[in-house]
């Protein structure tokens, strides 16, 4: 808390750019990430059809939560943030397959409400982790100058933070994680696939019905968009 220096407000050079961008990827392995690329903005794939995946089958944060759909931004709105920057920070981390499965994530208690399970605790501290990884890269942009900075994780920050509780920001009131809630790539319609794969880094589709056996591991990605 308050230990950030700001530097002075200019207009960087590309090498400049590019010089913060290497800080914070060195930075985002040593926050925990097993690995982080700087990629052109050009390389960060918005689709229309991942949007769909919140919606087919219909992900319970769905209409739930400010960062998700369909109160995100549009796909056509994302598309354009992103060309408006020169370069993103891509950051990973890798999970174990069997906690990313979905089956038994909760149980009831006597009056029927949701009890999350150890599994799933395990997989929203990840997620949370993540997000806090991209946070602190984006903040450490904001005080170097990069003023508009911008982050995504992974997941719903809904489910992440708030535990599945109404989202207050749906209700006109201050989010209660608002310095640590992100949109989601997939519900911000970026392809997260897509860039892993160009990037060179494993990724397997996991669901519900496959083995983890087969799986090394499992990839959580979050990206910050610079200048």
């Amino acid at each position: 808390m308050h230990t950030k220096r700001p530097r002075r407000i200019k207009v960087f050079t590309d090498q400049e750019i590019m010089d913060d961008l290497e800080k914070y990827r060195k930075s985002a392995i040593e926050l925990g990430a097993v690995d982080a690329l700087i990629i052109p903005s050009e390389k960060v794939p918005v689709d229309d059809r991942v949007r769909i995946k919140c919606i087919i089958p219909k992900c319970p944060s769905y209409g739930r939560c400010a960062h998700c759909p369909p109160h995100s931004l549009e796909p056509q709105q994302i598309r354009e943030l992103v060309r408006s920057y020169r370069y993103g920070l891509l950051a990973k981390i890798e999970i174990e397959p069997s906690i990313l499965l979905g089956e038994n994530f909760s149980g009831v208690d006597e009056k029927g409400r949701p009890i999350p399970t150890k599994r799933l605790m395990e997989l929203l501290k990840l997620y949370r982790n993540l997000a806090d990884i991209v946070t602190e890269i984006e903040s450490q942009a904001f005080y170097d100058g990069h003023y508009l900075a911008t982050a995504f994780s992974a997941g719903s920050c809904n489910a992440n933070y708030c535990n599945g509780m109404e989202c207050v920001v749906l209700k006109g009131q201050a989010c209660r994680f608002a310095l640590r809630a992100r949109p989601s790539l997939g519900g911000s319609s970026i392809d997260a696939y897509k860039m892993a794969a160009e990037a060179g880094w494993e990724i397997y589709p996991i669901g519900m019905d496959c083995n983890p056996e087969f799986i090394p591991y499992g990839t959580v990605m979050g990206l910050v968009m610079v200048e």
